[in-house]
């Protein structure tokens, strides 16, 4: 039983998630409920959050929701891995794709899985709208494909990953392709270069 049901709060439907206000050049927006509170604050950015954490606004004690989750939890058990999105921004990922990809996998994460890296492929021509990304953790290669509704999202298993590959396409961009039970293989094509190299580098620290 969480705190939260101890303190006979009502349920997560109760409580607005603030995700109609979602603004796509800041990706992620949380809302936060403060232990003893009746109302939740927000939305705040993830900069805004760790301003607000340095400064003891708010305890890693408090409660987090995110659009994703099922649940409100405590900061300390999930906010640690949003801190680590900082550093993937350095190799030109766009937030808010960046943002929405983190949100499908992180309620999929086994226990004691942790995000390293997303690469988000550029949009393939003028007119398309939806992209591709990879996610690597410490325990799947996730691939996931934009829909024109929602997502779809496939997740392997590292022991399933034969062999993977990456290809310098020029223009700054290239191809990451990863071959599953030596029988299909997944092309992502238009990443930019950077992270190509970063996820042929991990992929290959994951299956050593």
């Amino acid at each position: 039983m969480t705190d939260l049901q101890e303190q006979g709060d009502s349920p997560l439907s109760n409580y607005p998630d603030h995700s109609e206000n979602w603004d796509e050049e800041l990706g992620l927006s949380f809302s936060i409920l403060r232990r003893g509170a009746t109302e939740p604050g927000g939305p705040y950015t993830e900069e805004q959050i760790l301003s607000m954490l340095r400064e003891d606004e708010i305890s890693k004690k408090d409660y987090v929701f995110f659009q994703g989750l099922s649940d409100w939890r405590p900061l300390e058990d999930v906010f640690e891995i949003h801190e680590k999105i900082n550093h993937f921004i350095d190799d030109g990922q766009d937030k808010y794709k960046l943002g929405e990809a983190f949100r499908e996998v992180s309620n999929v994460l086994s226990p004691n899985e942790e995000i390293y890296y997303i690469a988000v492929q550029n949009r393939v021509g003028i007119l398309t709208k939806t992209r591709q990304c990879v996610i690597i953790t410490n325990k799947h290669l996730y691939h996931l494909t934009e829909k024109r509704v929602g997502y779809e999202l496939e997740a392997h298993s590292w022991n399933t990953i034969s062999n993977t590959k990456m290809q310098d396409d020029r223009k700054d961009v290239g191809t990451f392709s990863f071959l599953i039970n030596n029988e299909r293989r997944v092309d992502v094509p238009s990443i930019p270069m950077p992270q190509v190299r970063r996820l042929f580098e991990l992929s290959c620290e994951m299956k050593s």
